[in-house]
């Protein structure tokens, strides 16, 4: 499961066209060890609450180690970067917690600048971060959502995941099978390496 230098330039499959008016700059790509310092920009710009919700209690004390973890990927981690021109906006990333054969899981994050939350950037990268995690072999993607994170539950209810949600108290859990979505939404076509090769995902805004 060796992700390569851009996991979305060797295996991925293409989002649904959005239905808002389309935000040229857009980009989605893996993040790299050159990104470290855009990624400690992000969480450090981000509110007590907002940390709260991505951490559930305040900012890692280390954000430039955790920043340099999350733009080194492997065949048990992923982060993508959604990109508006230069300016990194928003981080979708998972990470393998069961490696059993046929089942592998992986746990997802998400943080979304706050001044650009509420546009569709958190519904792109959840797609996206999803699609790259069931062509690199995750059987099932899973989070710990705390039940007031209104907008990461948005996220999910849009992509039509809401079955895969279990409300307990505070925390909601979610355990979503990528091989059975995959089955269900089978119209959705799948880049071959040799036909999507080179190229970031670039998406317009919709949504949350």
């Amino acid at each position: 499961m060796d992700l390569g230098a851009d996991p979305l330039a060797s295996s991925a499959r293409t989002a649904a066209a959005p239905t808002g008016p389309p935000v040229s700059g857009m980009t989605v790509r893996a993040l790299t060890p050159d990104d470290r310092d855009a990624v400690v920009s992000l969480h450090e710009q981000m509110s007590e609450h907002d940390a709260y919700l991505r951490f559930f209690s305040a900012r890692p004390k280390h954000i430039d180690e955790f920043a340099e973890q999350l733009c080194q990927h492997d065949s048990t981690h992923l982060a993508l970067g959604a990109f508006d021109g230069d300016g990194l906006v928003g981080v979708a990333n998972y990470i393998v917690t069961d490696t059993t054969p046929g089942h592998i899981t992986a746990e997802m994050a998400l943080v979304v600048n706050a001044h650009d939350q509420r546009h569709g950037i958190g519904t792109l990268l959840v797609q996206q971060l999803g699609m790259a995690a069931y062509l690199n072999g995750v059987a099932h993607l899973t989070a710990e959502i705390l039940a007031e994170n209104t907008l990461m539950l948005a996220i999910i209810t849009e992509q039509g995941w809401s079955d895969a949600l279990r409300y307990e108290g505070a925390t909601v859990h979610f355990d979503l099978d990528l091989e059975l979505d995959a089955r269900e939404h089978p119209d959705i076509p799948i880049l071959g390496q040799e036909e999507n090769s080179g190229r970031a995902i670039r998406k317009g805004r919709r949504g949350t």
